[in-house]
This record gives C-alpha cells, sequence and structure tokens, in this order.
C-alpha cells in the first residue's frame, strides 16, 4: 500500500474515533440528564467558569416597571417615575388603533426608545428605556392624549 493509502486510512481511523469518543460523552450528559428528571431532583445553577457569560434571564422573568394604559380618551399613569433600563408596558384597553410615540408631535425625536407605533385594540407592547430624563409621549393619532414618564 502507498504513503498516501496509509495517511488516508489513518486519518478515517481518527476521525472515527473522535466521533465515537463524542458521542460517548455526550450520551453520559444524556443519562444525567434523564436521571435528574426521573428523581425529580433539581439541578442547582453552578457558578460560570471564568470567562464564560452566565446566561441572561428570559424576558418574560423581567419585571415591568411601569405600566400605562390607554382607554381610548386618556392614559392612565400619565406622569410615570422608573429606574433607567426599566421595561414599560403600554395596554391599549380601548376599541381603536393607538400610535404610541415620543413627544414633539409630529417627528417623534425627543426619546425614540419610546417610538412603538401602532398598538392594536386588546393587544400591549413592552420596550425598555435606557436614557434618563423626562419623556413626553402622545398618541400621535390624537396629541392632545399624552403623558410623560421620568427615567432616573
Amino acid at each position: 500500500m502507498s504513503k498516501a493509502g496509509k495517511l488516508v486510512i489513518a486519518l478515517v481511523i481518527v476521525v472515527i474515533i473522535a466521533i465515537g469518543g463524542f458521542m460517548l460523552l455526550s450520551g453520559d450528559d444524556k443519562k444525567k440528564d434523564d436521571s435528574n428528571a426521573t428523581t425529580g431532583s433539581s439541578a442547582t445553577p453552578t457558578p460560570s467558569p471564568v470567562g464564560e457569560s452566565a446566561p441572561m434571564p428570559s424576558p418574560a422573568a423581567e419585571a415591568i416597571a411601569v405600566t400605562i394604559t390607554y382607554n381610548g380618551n386618556s392614559f392612565s399613569s400619565s406622569a410615570s417615575t422608573m429606574k433607567a433600563g426599566g421595561k414599560v408596558k403600554v395596554v391599549n384597553q380601548s376599541n381603536v388603533v393607538l400610535d404610541f410615540d415620543s413627544d414633539p408631535h409630529p417627528v417623534h425625536t425627543n426619546n425614540t426608545e419610546l417610538n412603538v407605533g401602532d398598538i392594536e385594540p386588546g393587544q400591549s407592547k413592552t420596550f425598555t428605556i435606557a436614557k434618563t430624563g423626562t419623556w413626553g409621549y402622545h398618541n400621535h393619532l390624537n396629541a392632545r392624549q399624552s403623558g410623560s414618564i421620568t427615567v432616573e
């Protein structure tokens, strides 16, 4: 057999061994996961090794700092205060579309984080405000319907 043929065979053997080792190790992890599931024990989170980041909490797990409700005529919580980086939930409890945007009308340039646009009747939208200050918002379809959020 030629030298090149022996090299190809050796490479194939190394690849097969590597795949087998990977499958063997993956199978052990699966067995550990299955044993936790059958015994009902819950895994305790372990600290992340140096250089790895911890998993981020899911958006659903993060608390809403301010909820603003629109009833078709006005906003409840028309003057709210919250911490920077907090979540705001805007709920449209009316039977008309709400176009939620930042002041000034009609350009919406004071804080574009508030420019969430249309919210259909019965729906809501959640967003984060990081920029500190006092920010006015309004219904673009009727700018007299307005409120403000102070972000500290």
